[in-house]
Parts: C-alpha cells; structure tokens; sequence
C-alpha cells in the first residue's frame, strides 16, 4: 500500500475509527495528512510504497496508523528504536499528545530506560515475570 492507503487502513476494518477520522479533519483522508505531517512524513512522500520507505520512516507511518481514528488502546512495542534522539523525543511527544487528546489507553514497551520517565507506570520484564511464577508453598 502507498502511505496515505496504509495510514487509512484502520478505517477500512472499523466505522467506528473512520467516523471518528472525518470528525476531527472533515475527512478521514484529511485527518491521515494531518498526522503523516505531524510525524515528520510530508506529502512527496504519500503515493509512495511504504515499502520503499527506511524503517524509521516506516515506523512513523505505523504510529500514524494506530493514532487515527481516536483509538481506545494503542500498543506500541519498541516504537523508537529506529529513530535518533531528535526524531525519537519528537515522535514520543506526538504520541503522548494523540493518546491524551484521544483518552487512549498506551501500552508502550521499550529497552530505552531514558523514556520511562515519561510514563504514569513503568514495569520492567522481571517484575511481569516474577508474577508470572507461581508462588512456592
């Protein structure tokens, strides 16, 4: 899929997600430009295949894809691996700004311990998997 198609692909599968798409922009297609831009993604390259595209633009498309529509959950695992610091501290504040604006529920899994900071809750791996065991007699 070109850029553009693959950001409005949720509003493909969900009334729901493209109604709420054409509420905040007039159109869903308004709405997927207005977050292509806002993750750093201008409109030379939309008709593009996301394919063609590096994996940190990549990843921004994805993000873009799983902001529009005001969903309820967004999970994102390891979202800023591929972007440098600019990008990344932009991109997190973008993704925060959306998640509260939408009343989005995040569930962001990263190794980048710098970006805990930025979460109400964090939990590391040891602590899900010490949960995990069962509990000796």
């Amino acid at each position: 899929l070109s850029v553009l198609d693959n950001v409005l692909l949720p509003c493909r599968f969900s009334a729901l997600r493209r109604q709420r798409a054409e509420a905040a922009a007039g159109m869903a297609r308004a709405n997927a430009e207005a977050l292509l831009e806002r993750v750093g993604l201008g409109a030379a390259l939309w008709a593009r295949s996301a394919s063609q595209l590096s994996v940190g633009q990549q990843q921004r498309v994805a993000a873009a894809r799983a902001l529009i529509g005001q969903p309820e959950l967004v999970i994102a695992d390891e979202p800023t691996s591929a972007l440098d610091a600019a990008l990344r501290d932009s991109f997190m504040a973008l993704l925060l700004q959306q998640c509260r604006d939408a009343g989005s529920t995040l569930v962001f899994v990263s190794h980048d311990e710098r970006l805990a900071a930025q979460f109400d809750e964090t939990l590391a791996l040891a602590q899900i998997n010490h949960a995990a065991l069962p509990q000796a007699a």
